[in-house]
């Protein structure tokens, strides 16, 4: 009678890697030729050399925020990204929805903050207030309804009157890409990405019932926001130790003036006394 070799289970203590938020490389662009962002194949390699020393860089979590008219889909997009769901019947969010998502991007643990915003003119007072301080702003729009994707520049324009200091990632999204003949679907790629190229926007297609692009636009979205998370904190640590050695330098700039005359009132000294004998 043959043996046959069992395959011991792992231990309930073990946890399989998630693939959808394990990168070690970045994500490639909807189409790349056409956007603003990053056109890097991959983690550019002075950013891989810098992520290998020895002080590992703590970097906050990611605010992200989705901006767009009601019944666009953004929950949708949420929830089929963060637990692989989709419901026909969600009800419109009234104020703001959160969620959030852990990832592993080259061994370093980044986490997505997702503000899901209502799109309702009722509750922009409120949506507004959580628009501040936004790392990445997600502009969406529903495919079959051209007057969505003309409200885009409104909504982008009210969510960077609460981001002057620093310019967040944008990108348009389109949902509800399943709803579209061929035809009707390239026809409303071509205007949405006029209107992307107009904000400076990366453009993605999407659905969130069929689950079409909804991965690789998060993975994507994740990466460039740690590419540049991590960018921002090595620049804040060149800054500081710039400050520090010009610090030091004036430091002892003061030291040595101030040796130098006590040198001087010393030789006066001796010399005084010298002819006083």
């Amino acid at each position: 009678m043959p043996h046959r070799l069992r395959v011991p289970a792992p231990p309930p203590s073990m946890k399989l890697q998630d693939l959808r938020t394990h990168l070690r490389h970045l994500p490639l662009a909807y189409s790349p030729e056409q956007s603003p962002l990053s056109r890097e194949k991959d983690f550019h390699a002075q950013l891989r050399y810098q992520l290998e020393m020895p002080r590992k860089p703590k970097l906050r979590p990611c605010k992200v925020i989705f901006v767009g008219d009601c019944s666009v889909g953004k929950t949708a997009i949420v929830n089929r990204f963060c637990y692989d769901k989709f419901q026909s019947n969600y009800k419109a969010t009234i104020g703001v929805d959160f969620e959030l998502e852990n990832f592993n991007i080259l061994g370093h643990n980044f986490s997505l903050e997702m503000w899901d915003t209502a799109g309702q003119e009722r509750f922009k007072c409120i949506a507004g207030a959580y628009y501040r301080n936004a790392n990445v702003i997600v502009v969406t729009y529903d495919m079959s309804k051209r007057d969505s994707l003309d409200s885009a520049k409104k909504w982008l324009a009210s969510a960077l009157n609460y981001n002057t200091s620093t310019r967040p990632l944008i990108f348009l999204v389109g949902t509800k890409s399943d709803l579209l003949t061929k035809e009707e679907f390239m026809r409303m790629e071509r205007l949405a990405i006029t209107v992307a190229n107009d904000i400076q926007a990366e453009y993605w297609s999407l659905s969130a019932r069929s689950g079409f692009k909804v991965t690789e636009f998060f993975q994507r979205l994740a990466g460039l926001a740690f590419e540049t998370a991590v960018r921002q904190h090595l620049e804040t640590l060149k800054n500081f130790a710039q400050t520090e050695q010009l610090a030091a330098h004036q430091t002892s700039e003061k030291s040595q003036t101030f040796d130098l005359r006590n040198y001087f009132k010393s030789r006066l000294y001796r010399q005084k006394s010298g002819c006083a004998c």
